[in-house]
Parts: C-alpha cells; sequence; structure tokens
C-alpha cells in the first residue's frame, strides 16, 4: 500500500448518520414555521441551508453513533504514517467538532456558507490539494464517484452493491456494505 493521505467522509461514513438530516429535523421540532424558510436558504445554496441550520442547533457529537470500523481503520493507517483528514460536505462548525472529539484527524475540509464540498466540487479541492491519484478516499455514496475516480484507493464504507457495481474499474477496498452495519 502506497502511504498516501486518507480521504474520509463524515456522514454515512465516520457517522451512522446525515448532520444535514440531523440538524434539519431538530430545527424543525424546535421551530416548526422555519420549515417555510428552507426553499429560500436552499435558493442561496445548499452551503447556505447548512449555515442557517448550524445557527439554530448545536450538535453533541459525544452521542453521535461513530462507525468503529471506520475508526479502526483511520487508527491503522495512523499507524503507518498516514495522514488523516475529514473531508465533508457537512458545515465547517459540525465538521470541526466531530474531528476534535474523534481526535485522529491531521486537518480539516468542509463546506461553509458559500461552497458546498460535495461530489465534484470534493473531488477538485482534493485534486488540487493532493493530485490525481494522490490520496486514499473513503465515502459511502454515489455522490463521491468523481472523488473515488480521482483517488488511489476508493473505499467504500456501508454502500449498495449499485455503488460497488459502478465502482468495479477502481482500485476498492469494502469495509461494509449496506445492511451489515450495526445500527
Amino acid at each position: 500500500m502506497k502511504n498516501v493521505p486518507l480521504i474520509v467522509d463524515l456522514d454515512n461514513t465516520l457517522i451512522y448518520t446525515d448532520l444535514l438530516y440531523e440538524s434539519s429535523v431538530a430545527v424543525i421540532k424546535k421551530r416548526p414555521l422555519l420549515a417555510i424558510l428552507y426553499p429560500f436558504w436552499l435558493f442561496k445554496g445548499k452551503g447556505y441551508l447548512k449555515d442557517q441550520l448550524v445557527k439554530r442547533f448545536t450538535v453533541d457529537v459525544s452521542k453521535l453513533p461513530f462507525n468503529d470500523i471506520v475508526i479502526d481503520y483511520i487508527r491503522e493507517r495512523k499507524k503507518i504514517g498516514s495522514q488523516v483528514i475529514l473531508a465533508t460536505a457537512s458545515h465547517k462548525y459540525y465538521a470541526f467538532a466531530v474531528a476534535k472529539h474523534v481526535g485522529l484527524f491531521d486537518d480539516v475540509m468542509a463546506s461553509n456558507k458559500d461552497f458546498n464540498l460535495s461530489s465534484h466540487n470534493k473531488a477538485s479541492r482534493l485534486v488540487d490539494r493532493f493530485g490525481i491519484k494522490g490520496f486514499d478516499y473513503m465515502g459511502d455514496h454515489m455522490r463521491d464517484l468523481p472523488v473515488w475516480e480521482a483517488s488511489n484507493l476508493s473505499i467504500l464504507v456501508n454502500v449498495s452493491d449499485k455503488v460497488i457495481n459502478k465502482t468495479k474499474h477502481l482500485e476498492v477496498l469494502v469495509l461494509s456494505k449496506k445492511g451489515s452495519n450495526p445500527q
């Protein structure tokens, strides 16, 4: 294994949930009328929507359902000297809180109100920073395909057979398939 940085996604990879979903539900439960504003916030961009939710909901990272398989893999990579970076479409406020709680990340890349770090955006930022095939990427969703295609090793976590089939042309490590998590 070539020692390149390990890039780890947050939602449904490092944790068994999605922070955009969690923050949306929490904000609506607390203030249901704010649901009326969601389309307007989204119209300004997904990053803007996430920024508005962060202003209204603080996540308790100690209560998040962390994926122990992913954490164990990160620890193994740290032992061999890999740099480990959390790169997520979640808002930077949540991402930094999670990274601090976990204590295994060397850096964090995340969304802000002006930029959503997802799919092609994430692939582009990672290629700019590490080059094509200059990193391994751990993710969970078809939207990660552009990132996996630019990565040295595609690490699939909690994915469906459809995702596995779409990545057959890549060097792939499957940590767990959809339906195999303990949650």
